[in-house]
């Protein structure tokens, strides 16, 4: 319920900023984009958390579990949701600049959201406090799990997170419009070093980074930070260039 949420959450949100950031975007395209992004994401998800979680035995099991409900691993979406916009914009002639500031800000509501039906389902939980016998009024105990045990409530930490600084984006490009476009940047950088923090305080097996201390979305975050930081300095070189060729061609 809550995926179906924060998708629609989501839709509406990229609907409210359209014409500051991809004025080029009619409405009824960017409708269709997010049914594609919609399917894109929960299949990556889902597809991630088989082949990385629960690995099945084979081809017919993946499959089968393809199509039922099950566990979804949030970055497998975002990975799939990212390679359908960065054929879509080079389709398109639109960069990812752009795209990444239509759907950063409503991605981080969508993802704040769903976060909340993970700590409602009980499937991905906090570490436990270190002191148990004085725990703080914000710890929280899952009765799906054998023990009594207080932790971090780590998804309701994420949820805010995304929610209130997605929010803060939303509001930041309406107001200052044209130049709204490092609202992208925020928004990948911004979640990615928020994940990779809040993956300390995670209690569910997380999984590890090939053979590093990592967890595999700690390490991921890290691979998000430093391709999106190459991409941006390609970009500002290619721009840099482009100005320097266009003053020597209208120079005397």
């Amino acid at each position: 319920m809550f995926f179906v949420l924060g998708a629609f959450a989501g839709w509406y949100a990229m609907q409210a900023i359209r014409v500051q950031v991809a004025p080029v975007l009619s409405a009824s395209a960017l409708d269709k984009l997010f049914v594609i992004l919609y399917a894109s994401g929960y299949f990556g998800a889902r597809i991630f958390s088989i082949l990385f979680e629960d690995p099945l035995t084979g081809i017919g099991d993946f499959f089968k579990g393809l199509v039922s409900f099950g566990s979804m691993t949030l970055y497998g979406g975002i990975l799939a949701v990212t390679l359908v916009l960065i054929i879509y914009a080079r389709r398109h002639d639109l960069t990812l600049r752009n795209l990444a500031a239509l759907f950063g800000g409503p991605g981080l509501i969508a993802i704040g959201l769903g976060r909340i039906g993970c700590f409602l389902n009980g499937d991905d939980y906090g570490a436990p406090i270190p002191d148990q016998y004085a725990p703080s009024w914000w710890t929280v105990q899952f009765p799906n799990l054998d023990d009594t045990l207080y932790r971090y409530p780590v998804q309701l930490w994420e949820s805010a997170f995304g929610i209130l600084f997605g929010l803060m984006l939303i509001v930041c490009i309406r107001r200052f419009q044209g130049r709204a476009l490092w609202a992208g940047d925020a928004a990948v950088l911004g979640y990615a070093g928020g994940r990779y923090v809040l993956e300390m305080y995670r209690g569910d097996e997380r999984g590890q980074f090939f053979e590093t201390p990592l967890s595999t979305s700690q390490g991921i975050s890290l691979v998000v930070v430093v391709l999106w930081c190459a991409y941006r300095v390609l970009r500002t070189i290619q721009a840099s260039r482009s100005r320097n060729l266009f003053i020597k061609k209208a120079g005397p």
